[in-house]
């Protein structure tokens, strides 16, 4: 028998978005799991994207009581959700909710009731505990983090025992997210203009936060994630072509779209880090085409060639200015094998500030002009003086 507390919590209508591209299969399972929740009032909503599978006539024959929102022109995650929302926000009550799903993930019987529950209980914003489908001790998601300064992604991928409940968090994922329509109210519908696929949930729930609202994940409630069907991602391939590469960095199904990152950084990120962290992508792209790509052959041998080991001599010290006792005594100078030859520390270019002679010895080391012939004369006189004392051995 239902208490008042649980009349007055089911009187809330739960919309359920669903966006889809085809996988009909998917849609199939992931709508199975929804029409035997427990909870109540339920409306289902799939968002569907130009499926060429016949997704939309199925659901119209099959599942006559699912609202098919269908467009004009593709739709990716963000896009659909947003349409998804606006149908919601001009049919709802002030009190209904928002279920985020994804058609490649499955739930259990009291998903939806657990979590409108506790986000009832911490008027928030309300996510579940993420596993793998394949095997639900894997946990994918407990938690989500951005540390701007390293521009990082952080996933919490294991729980206590006896917890439920955490507040840890700075984002949340589309992927079984409950949201009460009334903070959509106040912070604006999911951006899929600005970001059509990717990132458009971060962004969506970061705006939230910032708008004072509160962002939870409840242990109580698992979602089951098919995570062997998500979108293009280049960090599990080793090497890459370079359409490969292109499209990891510009394609909309890519995880790394650089556009997508780049309009994040400048809507989300503290003013006071997004030039560091327009410089960490810029830096990262690169690294990505010269390192994973054919260039790696030619660009890695020449990175070596102007970032390695800097030979210098006494002599060079000598015409820049600086005191050779004196470098090897701060250890910003090393020894070489070879007598009057010397390696310049990896801590020098963080002293060359206020030491103009330093700078131009480091500069003198640098020079890719001269580089190579420095490093064969240290190696080959090493060589040389390694073979005279042989001979003054076998004297």
């Amino acid at each position: 028998m239902q208490t008042l507390a649980d009349l007055a919590i089911s009187s809330s209508c739960v919309y359920v978005i669903i966006p889809v591209f085809n996988r009909l299969e998917l849609t199939k399972s992931c709508l199975d799991c929804l029409s035997e929740q427990s909870y109540a009032p339920l409306e289902l909503i799939v968002v569907d994207g130009g499926s060429t599978d016949g997704t939309p006539e199925y659901l119209r024959q099959y599942h006559p009581l699912v609202t098919v929102l269908q467009s004009n022109k593709e739709l990716w995650w963000g896009q659909a959700m947003e349409f998804g929302i606006a149908h919601c926000l001009a049919r709802s009550r002030s009190d209904d909710m928002v279920l985020m799903m994804n058609n490649d993930t499955l739930i259990d019987h009291h998903y939806i009731e657990t979590l409108v529950r506790v986000s009832r209980e911490h008027n928030a914003a309300i996510g579940g505990l993420v596993v793998d489908s394949r095997d639900t001790a894997c946990i994918l998601d407990a938690g989500e983090y951005i540390n701007w300064s390293s521009y990082s992604f952080s996933v919490r991928t294991a729980i206590e025992s006896h917890e439920t409940y955490t507040t840890e968090i700075d984002v949340l994922s589309g992927r079984g997210t409950l949201v009460p329509l009334s903070m959509v109210r106040t912070a604006g519908n999911v951006n899929g203009s600005r970001f059509p696929h990717y990132i458009a949930d971060y962004e969506f729930f970061l705006r939230l936060k910032r708008r004072g609202f509160g962002l939870g994940v409840t242990y109580e409630a698992v979602v089951r994630s098919h995570v062997d069907v998500t979108g293009l991602s280049s960090r599990c391939m080793e090497n890459l072509t370079f359409i490969q590469a292109w499209k990891a960095l510009f394609s909309r199904r890519s995880m790394d779209n650089l556009m997508d990152h780049w309009r994040f950084v400048r809507d989300c990120a503290p003013s006071a880090l997004q030039r560091h962290v327009y410089r960490q992508l810029i830096r990262r792209s690169l690294y990505l085409v010269a390192s994973r790509t054919k260039l790696r052959h030619v660009v890695l041998p020449l990175a070596w060639f102007l970032t390695g080991t800097y030979y210098v001599t006494g002599d060079d010290c000598t015409r820049c200015g600086c005191s050779t006792e004196g470098l090897l005594r701060t250890g910003l100078l090393k020894r070489w094998k070879r007598s009057d030859w010397y390696v310049l520390s990896e801590e020098v270019p963080d002293q060359m500030g206020s030491r103009p002679e330093l700078k131009r010895l480091y500069r003198r080391a640098w020079n890719p002009v001269t580089k190579i012939s420095r490093w064969l004369k240290a190696k080959t006189e090493d060589r040389l003086s390694g073979g005279d004392r042989r001979k003054l051995g076998q004297r």
